[in-house]
């Protein structure tokens, strides 16, 4: 459940590309969008190189502040809409809001661990494109071995800070991995059955 060959690809390329511990010049004329890219990288990397933060006794700690750090980077309410798609019209407010909790949830522990995972990856920023409210920065991870990854961040403007709302690594988008699964578990059982089994996945800790 929630363990595709593309999710995995998604959950492990985003881990590199958001959070990389060594980064690249910009190789273009960085703009709003890019920077607020480069701020969540280096909100992350600054909780990876505090020293009080470091060893196993202080993961709990670390990985709060992890998820926080997480959160103001990823705009998890645009991101549970468009997962859910034409489902999100039908729930109640206090659907959505369990729903958006149950999402962040899952987001934060798909990725929180890759994040501490990863030390070495390189980002290359090589392209932004602004539309209104709607940016797209383009980079390139390299990992080791020189192999690269492409990955596209999608971003809207919310109370005028640019937030991801989704990520697209080697043309496969998160949110349309997330939308794809969520529609046929519902398919098979019910809104109320995907609700469950995020319930569960919460609760596991």
């Amino acid at each position: 459940m929630l363990k595709s060959s593309s999710h995995r690809l998604a959950a492990r390329a985003i881990a590199i590309a958001a959070f990389s511990v060594v980064l690249l010049a910009s190789e273009t004329k960085a703009g709003e969008a890019t920077n607020q890219v480069k701020m969540g990288i280096e909100s992350v990397l600054n909780i990876l190189r505090d020293p009080a933060l470091k060893g196993d006794e202080k993961i709990s700690e670390r990985r709060v502040k992890l998820r926080q750090a997480i959160g103001e980077q990823f705009d998890f309410n645009e991101m549970s809409r468009r997962s859910l798609a034409r489902q999100w019209k039908n729930r109640s407010t206090e659907e959505r809001i369990e729903f958006v909790d149950l999402f962040s949830v899952l987001m934060e522990k798909n990725y929180v661990g890759k994040i501490e995972a990863y030390t070495d990856e390189i980002i290359k920023y090589k392209k932004e494109d602004v539309d209104d409210d709607f940016a797209s920065v383009k980079t390139i991870v390299v990992m080791k071995r020189k192999k690269e990854i492409a990955i596209n961040y999608r971003l809207h403007k919310v109370a005028g800070k640019w937030r991801v709302y989704d990520v697209v690594v080697k043309g496969v988008s998160l949110i349309n991995t997330y939308r794809q699964q969520f529609r046929s578990i519902i398919k098979r059982s019910s809104y109320d059955g995907l609700v469950k089994i995020l319930r569960r996945k919460k609760n596991e800790g």
